[in-house]
């Protein structure tokens, strides 16, 4: 579900409200949401337009909501916002809209977010935005035909954006649609303009591409022209020509620039990790988790959880663990590291019942 949410999010930057490891505190009660709700509108009242005023207020408690996974208090919010302006149609009620399909995606209800997107494209054909979300949506409910049309469509309303293109390469190659995928970053291309960000761009379309001595000299012409995201894609493809050094100092050099993002740190904890410098490779890994937007958190976790063990802090690896098969149950994995730390750590477990492998049924313990 990680992966589906930030396909729906990445154009928006969302996904930190959506994401399963995100959940950290605990889920609001929508009684408690209203509760709130009433209470700001009391405080707000009188000043300015009250409406306004109080489809803000109502579009903040949503937020808050997405952000403890509370997501059907989330919907409940943003209704609540939406009515109380009705008629009037601005870029707060489109932002909200936007949220909400969010909310209702993450819920589950994949129809109703699809019916959001919807609205927004009969009030607005040329939405490349939209477009672009709805389109993911359709990805992910297997009907392939109306996403590539609506994919061609954000294009064809935004053709000057080197991040869509590349947004729509990740999703279609997440659905083993490389070829499809490969024909929006060549399209990029024909986007003109010799500045920094447009050498930066190219050199990671063509670090996507796999065409790595491009990709360096349209990195080196970023870099020298001052674009420090630059510093991150070329760490990338010295990593891909298996260039260990290198790759480590154009990490170093984004993370001193102040911009680095939880990829590049845990690129860092991986480098560290190979070279035995366990504590580091953990410090990269916190500061990676304590970013406010973290969309490979499972990643990281599991580089801390291997990095724990090595380091011989079983206690945190334990205690990682234990987190982490809370928010990824599927990975198979993990769970055997789990039943492996259980068992160094001496944890006994309750005794209720009795799961056996040769049937589907339990017994009662003694």
């Amino acid at each position: 579900m990680k992966r589906q949410i930030k396909q729906l999010m990445q154009q928006r930057k969302l996904a930190k409200l959506t994401q399963p490891g995100q959940q950290r505190g605990q889920k609001q009660n929508i009684r408690h949401i209203l509760v709130a709700a009433v209470i700001l509108a009391a405080v707000l009242s009188g000043c300015g337009d009250a409406g306004l005023e109080d489809e803000l207020a109502y579009r903040q408690i949503g937020i808050e909501s997405m952000e403890t996974g509370d997501y059907e208090g989330a919907i409940v919010a943003f209704n609540a916002a939406l009515s109380q302006r009705i008629g009037k149609i601005t870029e707060t009620e489109l932002d909200i809209c936007y949220y909400k399909a969010a909310a209702q995606y993450a819920s589950g209800d994949h129809e109703a977010a699809l019916a959001t997107y919807d609205a927004l494209l009969d009030y607005k054909e040329e939405n490349a935005n939209a477009h672009y979300l709805r389109g993911c949506l359709l990805l992910q409910m297997e009907e392939q035909e109306r996403a590539l049309k609506d994919f061609s469509d954000a294009v064809k309303y935004n053709e000057d954006e080197y991040e869509l293109y590349i947004n729509i390469y990740e999703n279609l190659s997440a659905y083993n649609l490389i070829t499809e995928g490969e024909e929006y970053l060549n399209k990029a291309f024909d986007i003109k303009g010799n500045n920094a960000e447009n050498s930066a761009w190219r050199g990671k379309i063509y670090y996507l591409l796999g065409q790595y001595d491009n990709a360096k000299t349209e990195l080196i012409t970023a870099i020298d022209k001052g674009n420090v995201q630059a510093n991150l894609t070329m760490a990338q493809v010295c990593e891909a020509l298996g260039d260990a050094a290198s790759a480590e100092n154009y990490y170093q050099v984004y993370v001193a620039s102040g911009s680095a993002d939880s990829t590049a740190m845990n690129a860092l904890a991986e480098i560290e990790i190979e070279n035995g410098n366990y504590e580091a490779a953990l410090e990269y890994i916190h500061q990676g988790l304590a970013m406010e937007y973290v969309p490979n958190q499972q990643e990281l976790m599991q580089n801390e959880i291997i990095a724990s063990e090595y380091a011989g802090d079983f206690a945190n690896a334990w205690a990682v663990v234990q987190e982490y098969i809370t928010l990824y149950p599927e990975d198979a994995s993990a769970q055997r590291e789990y039943t492996f730390l259980k068992n160094r750590q001496g944890v006994k477990e309750p005794a209720t019942e009795e799961i056996t492998e040769d049937t589907e049924s339990t017994e009662q313990t003694p």
